[in-house]
């Protein structure tokens, strides 16, 4: 059965902008990792926050590399969420495929996204706003501790605990 082990939900960046904010999210975009025998990222845009219903439009789906998971997530919403040009380039340099809507990045890099990959990542997905709500058996927590390197992002970690 597949379970989601953890979420992302990211919005435009505007805590220092705003007067009044909460700290809290206007989100453009979720990201849900479900997991079973194939872990997979499911990007969901839409209108997550003034719509009323909220609308949320198709899933782009990537299964992450098992050693950056949450990079990967971070990749894939940089390359079909925000479209950063600079991303999607040095992406294609290495994965050929046409359409990244549904993309094995285990499968297409077997020994993992290129690091020049990430770096690109790193460097040019900036100005947003995102929550990391992260199960403490995710795959996910694997690289959390990369997600400082992200300085043009705005990130909280937010972790599960069990109660006994």
């Amino acid at each position: 059965m597949r379970e989601t082990t953890a979420e992302i939900w990211i919005g435009h960046d505007q805590s220092s902008e705003w007067m009044g904010t909460q700290g809290g999210i206007n989100a453009t975009h979720l990201l849900l990792l479900r997991e079973n025998s194939r872990p997979a990222w499911m990007l969901l845009p839409g209108n997550l926050y003034d719509a009323k219903p909220p609308t949320i439009g198709p899933a782009k789906v990537w299964v992450p590399t098992p050693k950056t998971p949450l990079q990967d997530a971070l990749l894939l919403f940089a390359v079909m969420g925000a479209k950063v040009p600079e991303v999607r380039a040095v992406l294609n340099e290495f994965e050929k495929s046409r359409s990244k809507s549904r993309l094995d990045l285990d499968e297409k890099l077997p020994r993992g996204v290129p690091r020049q990959v990430h770096d690109a990542c790193r460097r040019h997905l900036t100005g947003w706003h995102v929550i990391a709500n992260v199960g403490e058996y995710s795959l996910a927590s694997r690289d959390l501790d990369v997600l400082s390197a992200y300085e043009g992002l705005n990130i909280e970690v937010r972790m599960t605990t069990r109660q006994s």
